[in-house]
């Protein structure tokens, strides 16, 4: 899909010259562009889950002996196309979006080439779900496990649970339950690009797990009282 970044992000991208903490000015160039301040909750949603990202990416790197600084700007900006997608065709292209601005910015504030491009590839890949690329190193597979991890967190868990939930009654709330729990159980053979991302990815299917069985539970007494009640 051909893609043209719009003037307020070229701007901001031309602002940028090369600084000693590189760190710090990936987060203050990731403010620039999503503007969490605005009142979007969406945009708020977004930069806060990319510190969580990057939280877990540094966590991944530590374990694993990666490189933590590239790694950790990855996953700083492995979201930054989101304020530029106007439609879900174009959302669904963000990946490819954001390696474009993550890939401009790098090259402006002249981090090392071969690294740049390994960021932009890990990038541009966060969203697989299958047939993963042979040529992608443990480092780019890094942000989509870091990425995935966070989406099964307790607070995205709330969120579905809430979502799941609603005004339903018992026995909806039950099949709900019952496919939540066959997904997650599905999802253990995921393959993540370290033992390390492993762990953490299974103990979020464990978290979903436990919380899904015990909902189903709760709501499978609810006919088991009016039962005994009823004789």
């Amino acid at each position: 899909m051909a893609f043209q970044l719009s003037e307020r992000v070229r701007n901001i991208i031309e602002g940028q010259k090369p600084e000693e903490n590189v760190l710090k000015q990936t987060l203050e160039f990731l403010r620039q562009i999503l503007e969490p301040d605005s009142g979007r909750y969406d945009m708020l949603y977004r930069y806060e889950h990319t510190l969580r990202v990057a939280a877990i990416g540094q966590k991944i790197a530590r374990e694993e002996a990666l490189p933590e600084v590239p790694l950790m700007i990855a996953c700083m900006l492995h979201d930054v196309g989101y304020p530029e997608c106007r439609n879900m065709e174009e959302l669904k292209c963000h990946p490819a979006i954001s390696a474009e601005i993550a890939g401009q910015y790098l090259q402006k504030i002249q981090y090392e080439e071969s690294m740049a491009e390994s960021i932009c590839r890990a990038i541009s890949i966060h969203d697989v779900m299958e047939n993963l690329p042979e040529w992608a190193t443990p480092l780019e597979l890094s942000v989509r496990d870091a990425d995935d991890i966070d989406r099964f967190d307790e607070m995205r868990m709330c969120i579905l649970g809430y979502h799941d939930i609603g005004e339903r009654s018992s026995e909806e709330i039950i099949e709900i339950c019952r496919k939540r729990l066959e997904l997650a159980g599905g999802s253990r053979n995921r393959v993540c690009g370290t033992n390390a991302a492993k762990k953490m990815w299974l103990e979020q299917v464990k978290l979903h797990e436990n919380f899904y069985r015990g909902l189903l539970e709760q709501m499978q007494l609810t006919g088991e009282t009016e039962r005994f009640i009823r004789g």
